[in-house]
Parts: C-alpha cells; sequence; structure tokens
C-alpha cells in the first residue's frame, strides 16, 4: 500500500511539473538567435556564446563530423565563424513543445570557396532559458542549387500536426529507438503503410539533393525498383528527451542501394502524438572520411 502511493504521488508530480511547463514561443526563438548572431561577430569573446549553447550541445558539419560545445565555442573564439561572412536566408522556425528549430539556407566563404549548405539549428528549454542543443548543416549539390530547393516550398504543401500535451511514460527514450528501428525496416521493406505510423504528415527530410515531404519520400520508396532490400545499419543511436519531443543522432551504415559503401550522419527529431512516437525532422550528411578497409568490406558483400 505505502509503495503504491508512492508511485502516485511520483507520478502526480512528475504530471504537474510537465503542465507547468511552457511552450517555446516563436518571439523567445528570433531573441535566441538574435544573442547568437551577435556573439558570433565579437569573435574571441568566449563568454558571450558560451551562455547561449548547452554542455551537450552535439554539431553535425557538412562532412558528416561530429562537434561538441568546446570544438564549436573555440571556432567562435578564433573568428572562424565571423571570417566565413556567412548569409542565412530562407530561413524557417518550427516549433514542438519544448523543441524548437531553426531552418534555412545559407551561403559561406572558406579559403576564397563559395560553400552552400542547407542547416538546422535545435533550442530547447533550459533553466529558464534557450540553449542551443543540436545543430546540424548539410551540403547543397549543384543539383538541388539549380532546382532552387528550399524550406518554403516543402512547408507550404504540408500542415504542422499537434504535440501530445501530457507526460510521456518513463519509457520515454526506449520507445523512441523503437520507432527509429520500425520506420527505418519499414522504408527498406517498402512498407509505407508501416512507414506512415513513424514519419509525421509534417515530416521534412533534408539531404544534399534537396527537401522532402514524408509524401515525396514514400512516392520513391515505391518507385524504387532496388527496394524491398536488406537494411543499412544504424550505429551509436543517441537519443535525448526534451517533454513530448526527442533529438536523436546516429551513424547510417552499409552498402546503399547500388551496392557501394556508404556513411552518413542522421539528425532526426521525434514528437510523441497519441501512444507514437513520430519523426517531423529527418537531416543527413554523408561522412567525407570513410576507412577504406570497411569500404571493401561492404563493397566485397554487395
Amino acid at each position: 500500500m505505502k509503495e503504491t502511493m508512492r508511485q502516485l504521488t511520483i507520478v502526480a508530480a512528475l504530471s504537474l511539473a510537465f503542465a507547468c511547463s511552457t511552450r517555446i514561443e516563436q518571439s523567445q526563438v528570433v531573441d535566441a538567435e538574435r544573442a547568437r548572431a551577435e556573439a558570433i561577430n565579437a569573435a574571441r569573446r568566449r563568454r558571450p556564446i558560451g551562455r547561449l549553447v548547452s554542455p551537450d550541445l552535439v554539431v553535425i558539419d557538412p562532412d558528416g563530423e561530429v562537434l561538441n560545445r568546446d570544438d564549436r565555442i573555440a571556432a567562435i573564439s578564433s573568428g572562424a565563424a565571423s571570417n566565413a561572412r556567412r548569409v542565412e536566408n530562407d530561413v524557417d522556425v518550427r516549433v514542438y513543445g519544448d523543441l524548437a528549430l531553426v531552418l534555412g539556407r545559407s551561403d559561406s566563404q572558406a579559403n576564397g570557396e563559395l560553400n552552400r549548405d542547407f542547416f538546422m539549428r535545435v533550442w530547447a528549454n533550459r533553466d529558464g532559458s534557450l540553449k542551443m542543443v543540436g545543430a546540424h548543416y548539410t551540403r547543397i549539390s549543384d543539383h538541388a542549387v539549380t532546382q532552387n530547393e528550399s524550406f518554403g516550398a516543402a512547408e507550404r504543401a504540408i500542415e504542422e500536426s499537434p504535440v501530445a500535451t501530457n507526460a510521456p511514460d518513463r519509457n520515454a527514450e526506449e520507445q523512441v529507438k523503437l520507432a527509429i528501428r520500425e520506420q527505418h525496416q519499414a522504408y527498406w521493406r517498402k512498407d509505407p503503410d508501416r512507414y506512415r505510423m513513424f514519419a509525421g504528415a509534417d515530416l521534412l527530410r533534408v539531404a544534399e539533393n534537396g527537401v522532402s515531404t514524408r509524401e515525396q519520400l514514400i512516392t520513391g520508396m515505391r518507385a524504387n525498383s532496388r527496394l524491398p532490400a536488406p537494411p543499412s545499419d544504424q550505429l551509436d543511436v543517441q537519443v535525448r528527451l526534451f517533454g513530448n519531443a526527442a533529438l536523436a543522432t546516429w551513424l547510417d551504415q552499409g552498402g546503399d542501394l547500388l551496392g557501394r559503401f556508404s556513411q552518413g550522419r542522421f539528425t532526426v527529431v521525434l514528437v510523441r502524438r497519441g501512444d507514437v512516437w513520430q519523426m517531423v525532422h529527418i537531416q543527413t550528411s554523408g561522412v567525407k572520411r570513410q576507412p577504406a578497409a570497411r569500404r571493401r568490406d561492404v563493397e566485397s558483400r554487395a
């Protein structure tokens, strides 16, 4: 009886704490982004940018490299970030409860070369203020540049769905990992109905060749004569929870649909709707540095 009362007290406390949490407002995101830009422009001043980024910040760069908070602060403090003369456009903000995504395209200069990328920055409520907890940068291919691929066109084709308002289960992290595995297997099995269970109607998929909606992904799945096929490996899956939103990263590795060795870094945002966790954003970057021995091994099995 005492144990039952203790569990009920814990559940009630968690529910009350969750009910008191506040949804991120777009104005907060705008303020955080402005503070971030000002900190970058004030190069070599470590403190301003340090207060804006979370200790567990994870950044995926266009080459598929994984960077942490110290890496990012070092780049800004050295002046490298401000010297890149980065110009951002087609910027959009999507809010999912305790997580906010800032999406867009950018042009920058590095070593005299023009670089173009799709970017996503992820902000979360931490101790009463917004902290950047993740970011992903995807190099834009010549095809995407020619087609003028943008977030705006994809956003107009979909309507965002609501997120659950009650507290998630204690095993939410395992539920998220299960959803990640299930959607992956459904795609490679060429099972669109199963895939839709874990891919929200408001899903955006960002890759080197452009931005796709869920239904565009499914159209491509159905048209691909090489599917179904054995799925690639999802390695080092990491999940962080923010209320009814989750931020996941992993390394995707294996033979691609043409039998070639392939590695890609994934950043995926999922939200809880009812009893199901659904993907609302997928972003990928191919890994530039691939181990030759592993590449030969995969190609020999393809």
